[in-house]
């Protein structure tokens, strides 16, 4: 449970990173009802926002934990009143999504957004969607070991040319 409430915290941490790094110029263009569909095709195809919606999830479960820890003799009330709010708040969901197809649209043309749908809709497209994860989780294994033995043959050759300075480390 904490491992997924930890999980959810991380996404909420990378999302808002990404919402607060929205440029000012894609939020203040105004695009097209045909140039914003595209967006959203693509953006649906590539599943884009799939995990956003755990994000109202994982701000409901922190604002539970902060309370309650506050006034642990309320976490009924507590519980109940967070999960209302939450569902208050979830129609505002929308305007994520909205935000999120504005910087699609921003950073491609209706055609590119297109031939993305296009692309994700595809037999390969859907693999691709399908095996991202895994394959994310291997290259950042593999980043780690890279990482990991150049770093034990820099200190072994900084050590090695220390030692020969005179000095031992």
């Amino acid at each position: 449970m904490i491992d997924r409430i930890t999980s959810r915290l991380a996404l909420l941490g990378a999302t808002a990173a990404f919402v607060v790094g929205l440029s000012t110029a894609a939020m203040a263009e105004t695009y097209t009802k045909e140039h914003l569909a595209a967006a959203r095709n693509a953006i649906a195809a590539a599943k884009v926002t799939e995990g956003f919606d755990e994000i109202l999830i994982g701000i409901a479960a922190q604002t539970k934990q902060a309370l309650v820890r506050r006034a642990p003799a309320a976490s009924t009330q507590i519980e109940e009143v967070t999960n209302a709010v939450a569902l208050e708040l979830a129609p505002k969901r929308a305007e994520l999504n909205q935000q999120v197809q504005e910087v699609w649209a921003g950073r491609f043309t209706k055609e590119e957004l297109d031939e993305i749908a296009k692309f994700y809709g595809s037999p390969v497209g859907q693999k691709f969607t399908k095996e991202i994860p895994a394959i994310g989780q291997a290259l950042g294994m593999a980043a780690q070991v890279w990482q990991k033995k150049i770093g034990d043959e820099m200190l072994t050759k900084v050590r090695a040319e220390m030692k020969k300075r005179g000095v031992d480390l």
